[in-house]
């Protein structure tokens, strides 16, 4: 349960929220519900397994889907960061004719040692800059150690978009504006779909085109060349690009194993006029897709929990166990076979963070974590290194989060 504290602290939150959103009443209902629909749209986080697609995109990610952005420039922090002592300069939205690999020597980025600070994705010894004033929302890395990029700048009206870059950090592929996208749990392919259309693209590492369609749903996953689509008010979908051949899915799909045996639903009830999570895991081997496991916030053990990726062997989903209205999150790992919640909760169990992954032991994850004391309002974001047991160790040193106009976004952002 939450305590009287927690609780206190999230109402906090979500009113000082509510002072730049136009809204009547108390915030947190209406902040919570409008959290849980944006990610029932969007269906994403990096989808699936591996992946490049495990972490949760926190709240940094659904900010992509507003268009125009809210987050105002980060301040310069006291707090300095070692500057890895290679680097070489990027511009995002840069001429996709120019130099797409990284030069001669240079180190190529995995999931398991990139992570994105304020302008910059840096690995090894290896800084990659980005157009100045560039805010990373979400990354991955690709198996060619390219990346797929959504950001947007702090200057202007400036939109968020979505790219495929280079292991240079060239821009070789724009993906549209605002958006969702999922990466492939081999890196190998990237689902995308711009926020202004209903184009569906399945591209390479490289950004070359793998197929394309017109369809009102949403991305869920992508696994090979099987890729997935999720219909909220209708049937979801799985679309082989390599064919063309459809199959029709049940609704509210968000994530599929990495042996395209199970998928995870996550869905909304009305509840004594607010919103419910639910989730479930489905077996997709036998025709009628029967659920093995089923979870409803409501009910003698109630759950918030939202998966959002399957980990790379399918032991466990990934998710968060609930969402504060646009700060941070709760990172949460549930046991796929019984639904037993691993990591995360409520109360003491709280992860508080913004973008994080499961590595592909299984045992360890990565996660940009607020290191606040108390942890509202959030003024120190770490890079940490984590066993499922909690025990903790900082990848980096921790950076100021102050003096941010009254919105808590972080400086450290782990790849999916």
């Amino acid at each position: 349960m939450t305590t009287p504290d927690q609780e206190n602290e999230f109402q906090t939150l979500l009113k000082h929220r509510a002072d730049s959103v136009e809204v009547s009443g108390d915030f947190a209902p209406l902040a919570i519900s409008r959290r849980h629909r944006d990610q029932r749209n969007r269906a994403v986080l990096g989808a699936a397994a591996a992946v490049a697609a495990i972490a949760v995109a926190v709240p940094t990610v659904w900010s992509a889907s507003r268009g125009t952005s809210p987050v105002p420039a980060l301040t310069a922090s006291s707090t300095s960061v070692p500057t890895p002592a290679t680097s070489f300069p990027t511009t995002t939205g840069g001429d996709p004719s120019a130099t797409t690999a990284a030069p001669p020597g240079a180190s190529v980025a995995s999931r398991a040692d990139a992570y994105a600070l304020d302008d910059t994705i840096r690995f090894g010894d290896t800084v990659i800059r980005l157009e100045k004033g560039t805010v990373v929302e979400n990354f991955a890395v690709l198996s060619n150690g390219g990346f797929v990029l959504q950001s947007h700048l702090t200057t202007g009206a400036s939109r968020s978009e979505m790219e495929i870059l280079s292991p240079a950090g060239r821009t070789v592929r724009s993906l549209g504006a605002s958006g969702a996208y999922a990466v492939s749990p081999d890196g190998s392919r990237v689902l995308a779909k711009s926020g202004t259309s209903d184009a569906l693209g399945v591209y390479a590492a490289d950004g070359s085109v793998v197929g394309s369609r017109r369809d009102g749903r949403e991305v869920a996953a992508v696994v090979g060349d099987l890729a997935y689509l999720n219909g909220n008010t209708s049937s979801s979908l799985e679309w082989n690009v390599a064919t063309g051949e459809t199959r029709t899915l049940p609704a509210h799909l968000v994530a599929v194993s990495p042996d395209r045996t199970r998928a995870a639903l996550q869905w909304f009830v009305a509840t004594n006029g607010s919103e419910e999570a639910c989730w479930a895991v489905v077996d997709l081997t036998k025709p009628s897709f029967p659920k093995t496991v089923e979870r409803c916030g409501a009910g003698e053990n109630p759950t918030t929990f939202m998966p959002t990726a399957f980990s790379d062997k399918g032991t466990y989903l990934v998710g968060s166990h609930y969402v504060d209205g646009g700060f941070w999150f709760s990172a949460g790992v549930v046991r796929v076979s019984d639904g037993e919640i691993v990591l995360g909760g409520t109360g003491d169990a709280v992860v508080s963070g913004w973008t994080w992954h499961l590595d592909g032991d299984e045992s360890t994850f990565r996660i940009s974590r607020n290191t606040s004391t108390p942890l509202s309002p959030a003024t120190a974001n770490t890079l940490q290194t984590c066993t499922l047991a909690m025990d903790c160790t900082d990848a980096q040193p921790p950076v100021d989060l102050t003096d941010q106009g009254g919105f808590t976004e972080p400086r450290y952002v782990v790849p999916r």
